[in-house]
């Protein structure tokens, strides 16, 4: 007998006809034919191996061919395509939907039960078999608590992030000179590197404040004070992705060409702005003490690779020399102590003298001695002083015991009226790690530095702006969701569907660490409140899922039937839901500011959304004792 057999279904090679096959399975193949109308492909695929196929087949007949038993053969077929449609097998739900429908004698049985088994015409004895050979509620419940726990462990290893740097293609470059620079020369350098930047390509404008930053032009942003040795370059590129390249060569460049010059590059920011993302502030009663405790941070700083900008906001000591006034001398000479001080105020720093008028504009008038003295440590000795009690000019020396150099700092800041000096870094934008990431490994070696009595260390930067504003929004959560909880209980009447409800609230975290661990994007304070808003949408398809069970119950069926129907019939409206909010929300995975919050939204709901409609039931049966040999009251 010959066979038109299409050669694509098997690697192996296929028989051309069933006469070259063994007298044992040339029969066993005929008869199948004959039965079921067509000979399946696995027959033909297992005959080019005897061994294979017999014992295929003494497999098969010790399930289905047995004479003692309970199960008719139509009845076993149902189980094989129940089990099959399950699994996904097409093929074997086709083929042993063909031979059930031969046995049971119903054209339409084998295809509804592959559909849905529970909407097929089936006898409460078959309807349970099936319940039987596909629902383990331990096993779920046990896989759930599996996936939970993992989940939870696995968001450990998600980035974290406050908020994300803008998509906007424009980053700062703060340029600090050491303490004392005059601002001339900080204008100087600026300027050259003002020009050298504007050269390279795709940066389309190059803006440069000199002695202070920028005019706050976004609300994120923070200019900083006025300082004559600090300078600021706004950069704007022509795209995003030019950003880190450049930045990596204007590095390069400012490290060999401007060895004097510590620069700081900040992208532009989305969320609250900090002068830098980490912060250690020290305070306490002594500047030489904080010094040595802000240098022994910022040598910990600069250990670590990542840590980029490593600076304190004391900055360096400055030299400075001192006049040492002799009272006695000067009160017999007429010369008051306010009269030395505007003396050396006019020949070093200046002193306005008046204002001239051009047109809308004021000038200040400022008097001061020309370049060659003022810039000459020198020629204090050489300025005249007035002395009224002799009419005339005097040497300052007259006035004075001495000059004495020393060290001081030049910025004292203060915090609620204590010193404190604080320490600052930022990751390096080419690294690619948080702030988060860095801050934990800092975090426990800063805090192992032993402070003397009467000294303390806060965290402030990225750390302390997100810490307070995630404190506000979990102060009011408890009572949130105590409302929400106690208007659940009240829709039902009942404490233990409301329990039902929010215990699958839990699950969204089994896709939001999935969907945080394969896109990379840092969970942020967006994904925080997208979280929140997640919550609500589960509590939403739990109600929807049990309003129907109540429905179902209240038609008069057994316990266990109404939950089974309720939970089919509420698949295609619950998923559809998630499904148009997924859609709806997928377009946000492309800006920076919402995406954090659409990665929660999308996994979060489309993951809980089927863990619900399957662990929903389950819960509702366990919690009402809902057998599954039968009724339980609800």
């Amino acid at each position: 007998m010959a066979l038109p057999i299409a050669r694509s279904i098997s690697r192996f090679p296929l028989p051309d006809s069933l006469d070259t096959l063994p007298s044992d399975l040339r029969e066993r193949i005929l008869a199948v034919q004959e039965k079921a109308g067509f000979i399946p492909n696995v027959f033909l695929m297992l005959a080019h191996r005897p061994a294979e196929f017999r014992a295929f087949f003494a497999y098969h007949d010790a399930l289905m061919e047995r004479e003692a038993d309970s199960l008719t053969q139509a009845e076993k077929e149902m189980i094989v395509v129940a089990v099959s449609a399950d699994h996904g097998c097409l093929y074997c739900v086709v083929a042993h939907g063909a031979i059930l429908r031969i046995l049971a004698k119903d054209a339409q049985l084998a295809d509804q039960i592959a559909v849905n088994y529970r909407t097929a015409p089936l006898s409460e004895r078959q309807r349970t078999m099936l319940d039987f050979a596909l629902h383990r509620r331990s096993l779920t419940l046990g896989m759930l608590v599996v996936l939970l726990v993992v989940a939870i462990a696995g968001f450990g290893k998600v980035r974290q992030s406050f908020f994300p740097p803008s998509n906007t293609p424009m980053f700062f470059i703060d340029l600090w000179l050491p303490q004392g620079t005059d601002i001339r020369y900080t204008e100087q350098l600026v300027a050259e590197l003002d020009q050298h930047v504007l050269e390279q390509e795709g940066v389309t404008t190059v803006s440069s404040t000199i002695g202070q930053g920028a005019l706050r032009f976004i609300l994120t942003y923070s200019p900083q004070k006025q300082y004559p040795n600090y300078a600021q370059l706004l950069v704007r590129t022509d795209n995003l992705e030019r950003i880190e390249p450049l930045i990596n060569q204007l590095e390069l460049h400012v490290a060999e060409q401007y060895p004097q010059i510590k620069p700081k590059f900040k992208q532009l920011m989305l969320g609250p702005g900090n002068d830098s993302k980490i912060e250690a502030r020290f305070s306490g009663p002594d500047p030489d003490e904080l010094r040595r405790l802000g240098g022994e941070v910022s040598r910990l700083m600069r250990q670590d690779p990542v840590a980029n900008a490593v600076m304190h906001d004391w900055y360096e000591r400055t030299k400075l020399v001192r006049p040492q006034f002799a009272e006695a001398r000067a009160r017999e000479l007429g010369v008051d102590k306010s009269e030395l001080d505007d003396l050396l105020r006019m020949s070093f720093s200046g002193m306005n003298v008046g204002l001239y008028r051009d047109g809308t504009r004021l000038l200040p008038i400022v008097a001061r001695t020309p370049d060659n003295e003022r810039l000459n440590a020198d020629s204090l000795s050489d300025l005249q002083i007035w002395s009224n009690a002799r009419g005339g000019y005097l040497p300052i020396e007259q006035v004075l015991l001495g000059f004495n150099t020393e060290w001081e700092d030049p910025l004292i800041m203060r915090l609620d009226r204590k010193r404190t000096l604080t320490v600052q870094a930022d990751p390096s934008l080419l690294s690619g790690e948080t702030a988060a990431q860095l801050f934990q490994r800092l975090k426990p070696q800063i805090e192992a530095i032993p402070l003397p009595e009467g000294y303390s260390l806060e965290w402030g930067g990225e750390y302390e702006s997100s810490r307070d504003a995630q404190g506000a929004v979990f102060g009011s959560l408890p009572l949130g969701y105590l409302v929400m909880f106690m208007i659940t209980i009240l829709l039902f009447d009942s404490f233990k569907r409301a329990t039902v409800i929010w215990l699958t609230v839990p699950l969204a975290m089994i896709g939001v660490t999935l969907g945080f661990l394969l896109t990379g994007i840092p969970f942020g304070f967006m994904a925080l409140l997208g979280l929140l808003s997640l919550s609500g949408m589960l509590v939403k398809n739990g109600i929807v899922l049990v309003d129907e069970i109540q429905l179902q119950l209240a038609s008069g069926k057994d316990a266990l039937q109404a939950v089974e129907d309720a939970s089919i019939s509420r698949v295609r409206p619950v998923a559809m839901a998630a499904l148009t909010t997924i859609l709806g929300m997928s377009p946000l995975l492309t800006d920076a500011f919402f995406q954090s919050m659409a990665v929660v939204i999308m996994f979060g709901l489309g993951f809980a959304t089927l863990l619900t409609l399957v662990v929903l039931p389950v819960l509702y049966c366990v919690f009402y004792g809902i057998k599954e040999q039968g009724a339980a009251e609800a």
